[in-house]
């Protein structure tokens, strides 16, 4: 199909507190709404902590604990927001950001927004001719820094392999953050003594014991290596009295406006084109977030809990919990090839 040309309004980031107090804080270019026009992407149940939307361009969490990247020392305060995938969008204010990335003229590498952060950095790669991120002489170059972060007014939006363990014999990460629903975010091992991922739903959560309780199974998230990275949603979904289950990827999408709007687009990198779909940050197991392929957690109905006070069991005739895998690549959409990069205007 043909290439899709749009753009989006400037959005303006805020920060959210952990108890939803809002102040100003900025990751993409300057403007007026926090979210696309039309979008009903807060949350659809104000005081409940299950089955919610995020705000997309709000802090979804904040960090718990401080850390070190180890490259370059730099440290990492207590209390920075931890945001949700998407980068505002790349209009003139950022040209000179886009130009000491290497983007010549820095306007070839504006984009709209709703593009989480690392296909946005491909995009940028691809319309400037450049590789991201790269290091040159000894400077790590890209978007977001080494832990995943960006911006005076610091901010999460990938990794943060600087904020937990991974070092031999380590088991479970540690948790790196905390949700604005008040469940913990962890690094992204299930076990990485034994190279174990876990089998996450569509908010990045699941049901399991963690460093922090005890022998008691709960609901929390896991940073991933692929999008939405931190949160898609927040779970888990209460289907009855004290009986909850993870999210599906339909059920995340029906939280959100811009997964249902008809604005896919073509959007193309490096490594090729793809289809996507601004604003939707329900991503399938193919790595899309257009694709409806399940989640592998769903495999088994082991995705059903009972819960009572702070711990979970499997809810009754729910069988075995599914089986964690080895890590594999980030699973991706398959490209169409290429077309030559935009001459320079």
């Amino acid at each position: 199909s043909a290439r899709k040309e749009w753009r989006a309004s400037p959005a303006r980031i805020f920060r959210l507190s952990a108890v939803l107090a809002v102040a100003a804080a900025q990751c993409g270019p300057d403007g007026s709404k926090p979210y696309p026009p039309g979008s009903t992407t807060h949350r659809r149940r104000v005081n409940s902590v299950h089955q919610s939307a995020m705000r997309l361009l709000f802090a979804g969490g904040r960090r718990h604990d401080g850390g070190t990247d180890q490259r370059t020392s730099v440290t990492f305060a207590v209390g920075e927001n931890i945001y949700g995938p998407f980068e505002a969008g790349f209009t003139s204010t950022q040209d000179d950001i886009l130009a000491s990335l290497g983007c010549s003229p820095g306007s070839k590498g504006r984009l709209a927004g709703g593009i989480d952060t690392y296909t946005a950095e491909q995009m940028v790669a691809y319309q400037c001719g450049i590789t991201l991120p790269r290091e040159t002489g000894g400077k790590y170059i890209s978007l977001l820094d080494e832990c995943g972060g960006h911006t005076k007014e610091y901010h999460f939006h990938e990794k943060m392999t600087c904020l937990y363990t991974r070092t031999a014999g380590s088991t479970h990460s540690t948790k790196v953050g905390k949700g604005v629903d008040g469940k913990y975010l962890y690094g992204k091992w299930e076990d990485y003594s034994t190279s174990k991922l876990p089998l996450l739903d569509a908010c990045g959560g699941h049901f399991g014991v963690n460093p922090d309780s005890g022998s008691s199974t709960v609901y929390h998230y896991h940073v991933q290596d692929k999008p939405p990275f931190t949160f898609g949603c927040f779970g888990p979904k209460e289907t009855s009295t004290d009986v909850f289950k993870m999210l599906t990827i339909a059920e995340c999408r029906a939280l959100y406006t811009g997964c249902s709007d008809g604005g896919i687009v073509t959007v193309t990198t490096p490594t090729g084109s793809l289809q996507y779909d601004p604003w939707c940050p329900c991503w399938d197991a193919d790595g899309s977030n257009v694709g409806t392929k399940e989640l592998p957690v769903f495999s088994s109905a082991s995705s059903v809990y009972t819960c009572s006070g702070s711990t979970c069991v499997f809810a009754s005739g729910s069988g075995s919990p599914s089986p964690v895998p080895s890590p594999s690549p980030s699973p991706s959409t398959s490209p169409s090839p290429s077309p030559s990069p935009p001459s320079p205007s």
